[in-house]
C-alpha cells in the first residue's frame, strides 16, 4: 500500500497575506482561487474560517487568478471569487493535471492514502515550513482523462463526481481546462481521485520540513523514518520550491499512526 503526499492550496503566487499555523497547530485552509469559468458556487466570502470570525475573504488582502497578471485587492471582488475547491476535503475527491503528480496517483489503488501539504508561515518563522494538513483513503482506482478522449466520455466520467473541481470547470467552461487548445499549448491528462473516509481536514497540522536551503525545503528526518519516502536527496526529502507529489511506502495505518502520535 502506499501514501502520496500532494503539495496543494494557496500560496504566495496567489494569495496575500499567506495565512499560518499558529503555535498550537491551528490553521485555514484556502484553496486557491478559481482562474475561469465553473460552475462552483463557493467563494472566498462564502467559507467560514475554522477558528474565529468572518470568512476566509477577512484574511486576504489580494487574489491573484492563476498566478500571474494582476493582483485584485478590491474587498468585494475577492469575497466574490469562486475557490477552486482541490482537494475538496468535505466531499472527499481531487483532481490533478500536473504530470509528476499524475503519474504517481494514477497508480493508487482502494485504501491508500492521499494527503495534502502545504506552505505556511510558522508562530516563530516567515519562513513557509511544510505542513501536512489533511488526507483521505482512496476510495476506488483514480480516473485518467486523456486530452484525445471523447468529449461525451470525459463528460460521462466527471458526472460521477460531480463535486470535484475540475467536473465544475468541465461543466462551467465546456471542457477541461487541459485538454482545450484555446485555454493552454500544452494538454494534459488530468487524474481524478475519489476519497473516503477516514479522511478530511487535520484538526491541527503537522510540520514535515525543518531544513531550508535557498528557496528549497526539506522533509524532517524523524518524519522521514516514519513516512519512508520512496525517493531522496544529500539533503534529503525534497519539498519544493515548486511542490512535488511525495510517494512513501507505508500502509494506511502506519500513516495513521504517524498522525496519531503527532497530533
Amino acid at each position: 500500500m502506499t501514501v502520496v503526499c500532494c503539495g496543494v492550496g494557496a500560496d504566495t503566487g496567489n494569495v496575500r497575506p499567506v495565512p499560518g499555523v499558529d503555535a498550537d497547530g491551528r490553521f485555514e485552509y484556502v484553496p486557491i482561487p478559481e482562474k475561469g469559468a465553473t460552475t462552483e458556487t463557493a467563494t472566498y466570502g462564502s467559507l467560514d474560517r475554522r477558528h474565529g470570525e468572518g470568512t476566509l475573504a477577512d484574511l486576504l488582502d489580494g487574489i491573484r487568478p492563476g498566478s500571474d497578471g494582476e493582483w485584485v485587492t478590491d474587498p468585494a471582488a475577492i469575497r466574490d471569487c469562486s475557490v477552486h475547491h482541490d482537494p475538496n476535503l468535505t466531499a472527499l475527491t481531487y483532481g490533478e493535471h500536473r504530470p509528476g503528480y499524475v503519474a504517481k496517483l494514477r497508480e493508487l489503488q482502494p485504501g491508500d492514502i492521499v494527503a495534502f501539504y502545504g506552505g505556511f508561515p510558522g508562530p516563530d518563522s516567515d519562513y513557509k515550513h511544510r505542513y501536512l494538513f489533511g488526507y483521505f483513503s482512496v476510495a476506488e482506482p483514480p480516473v485518467v482523462l486523456d486530452p484525445e478522449a471523447d468529449r461525451e466520455d470525459v463528460a460521462a466520467a466527471l458526472a460521477e463526481h460531480p463535486e470535484n473541481a475540475h467536473a465544475k470547470r468541465f461543466a462551467g467552461h465546456g471542457d477541461l481546462y487541459y485538454h482545450d487548445p484555446a485555454f493552454t499549448d500544452r494538454p494534459r491528462p488530468v487524474v481524478i481521485v475519489p476519497g473516503e473516509e477516514p479522511g478530511g481536514v487535520l484538526d491541527r497540522a503537522v510540520r514535515l520540513s525543518d531544513r531550508r536551503r535557498g528557496p528549497n525545503y526539506y522533509m524532517r528526518e524523524g518524519v522521514a523514518d516514519a513516512l519512508a519516502p520512496a525517493s531522496s536527496s544529500d539533503h534529503g526529502t525534497h519539498l519544493g520550491g515548486f511542490k512535488p507529489a511525495v510517494r512513501c511506502e507505508i500502509d494506511a495505518e502506519r500513516f495513521r499512526a504517524f498522525l496519531r502520535r503527532s497530533a
